[in-house]
């Protein structure tokens, strides 16, 4: 009869970890949602055979079993707070509590320090607390502490619909941290373990969080507004295109009326100079639009890329193709200046991305040369062991120490509303995560700002040369 409950719950998370990790695919909030509850789950079947265990050695064979399960959880629901709040500055920490977990696990399968044997209770057999529990619930303590105020500093910043998406998931993680209460059993201070009947709410809290509020679907939404957007921007610029072709015929016939007295002069003379300027300001404009069209569906597709697909690329091609691609203003493209690398370094990864990674840095660089009123932009590559490391610097104005240790923050930006969102560094950030590489940020107020992106360097790049770092003097 006691057994029930715990059977009841470990059921039910297994349920939900599989439906959320069929419906909402394999991203990694989900794959952490789906180890919490398979742990759980674990745990939670295991000790309905613990407690109809019919003697002293099955009993602590399944407890020894359960715990191995237990261990490790507070890390995994840590990772999952992790992942919800897109707090990647914690990965540190996260690999840590991953290693304390896998040492205390050595030392609970080769010893009894961890677990000391069963007792029975009426309900049936429970573990004995070992001397080192007391290691494990202060890592459950300081895991479940960080990731309540992870999910609550995250949701203070977040938009409305993902503020309730991470409420929820604090609510969830919160209810199931009560479960700890279970470990007041291990040192005979409870007479049932209360924990399971706190858990039994936690999966379907985060699952909801997971599946409904996380909007399904959210690539198909943004690609039929994409479609949508693109439209009109079609045609915008091909009306812009029709004005820029029939101008200087228009502009011939009204100047040849002026001569001839057919109508009044202009009042504002410079602005049929202008004029001619507008079409392409206006082709510019609708390419800009493009490209943040392009970046958002590129970022929501990250949590779903298939790294499978990543190949070896040209870093130089990439290079080239952004600078052709991105929308310059006039004067600008003559600011950027790339230093000479060879087009046969390779990195692994999607050019597609990385251009998008460029275009978002040189939108930031552009922006603080206008500001400044000064600067210009260096772009240049070397090898450095297995990566290949590539740098775009502007000496416009720097950046503050207080500023730069958020820019990488999602939503954060100290550019106007109007020229800027504060997602675009984020996205940079995601992207070389998602390669395998980083990027860092390093600047000197009134100086410079210097964005490093580190790639993983192709095998067959490496092998070409016979060692990393090496490649023939070429010109660029």
């Amino acid at each position: 009869m006691h057994a029930l409950l715990p059977a009841f719950v470990s059921s039910l998370f297994l349920f939900y970890g599989i439906h959320v990790l069929m419906t909402r695919g394999r991203t990694r909030a989900s794959l952490a949602f789906f180890g919490v509850t398979v742990l759980t789950g674990l745990w939670q079947g295991l000790w309905a055979f613990l407690f109809e265990a019919p003697d002293v050695a099955t009993a602590r064979m399944l407890a020894k079993l359960g715990w191995v399960a237990i261990l490790p959880l507070p890390t995994v629901l840590y990772h999952f707070a992790l992942e919800m709040a897109e707090h990647p500055d914690d990965h540190r920490w996260l690999i840590a509590s991953y290693g304390l977990a896998a040492v205390l696990v050595v030392l609970l399968l080769g010893s009894d320090l961890v677990i000391d044997g069963v007792r029975r209770f009426s309900f049936g057999f429970y573990p004995k607390a070992g001397p080192l529990e007391a290691v494990h619930i202060a890592q459950t303590t300081a895991l479940v502490f960080r990731s309540i105020w992870l999910l609550y500093a995250a949701q203070r910043h977040a938009a409305a619909e993902k503020r309730r998406r991470l409420q929820l998931c604090l609510c969830g993680v919160a209810l199931y941290s009560l479960s700890a209460a279970d470990y007041a059993v291990n040192y005979g201070l409870a007479p049932y373990p209360p924990g399971v009947v706190f858990i039994a709410g936690s999966p379907v809290i985060m699952a909801f969080a997971i599946l409904k509020l996380d909007l399904m679907r959210p690539y198909a939404l943004a690609a039929t507004v994409a479609h949508e957007v693109r439209t009109p921007l079609a045609t915008i610029r091909l009306q812009a295109a029709e004005i820029a072709s029939a101008w200087p015929d228009l502009l011939h016939g009204y100047r040849l009326a002026i001569d001839h007295g057919l109508c009044e002069p202009p009042r504002h003379p410079a602005l049929i100079e202008r004029l001619p300027r507008l079409a392409g300001a206006i082709a510019d404009e609708v390419a800009c639009a493009h490209g943040v069209i392009d970046m958002a569906l590129a970022s929501i597709t990250l949590e779903r890329l298939d790294r499978r697909t990543f190949a070896p690329h040209s870093l130089r091609t990439c290079v080239d193709m952004a600078l052709a691609r991105y929308p310059f203003q006039y004067g600008e493209r003559a600011l950027v200046q790339v230093q000479a690398f060879s087009a046969d370094w390779h990195f692994v990864g999607s050019d597609t991305l990385l251009m998008h990674v460029l275009f978002n840095l040189l939108k930031n660089a552009l922006y603080a040369i206008r500001i400044a009123h000064q600067g210009h932009i260096e772009i240049n590559a070397r090898q450095d062991g297995d990566s290949c490391v590539l740098t775009i610097r502007d000496s416009a104005m720097g950046i503050p120490p207080s500023v730069q240790r958020r820019i990488f923050d999602p939503f954060f930006s100290t550019k106007l509303a109007d020229n800027g969102s504060g997602v675009g560094l984020t996205f940079c950030r995601r992207v070389m995560e998602a390669f395998g590489g980083r990027i860092q940020c390093e600047s000197v107020v009134g100086e410079y700002t210097l964005f490093t992106l580190r790639l993983p360097q192709a095998p067959a790049a490496k092998d070409h040369y016979g060692r990393p770092g090496h490649c023939p003097a070429t010109r660029g």
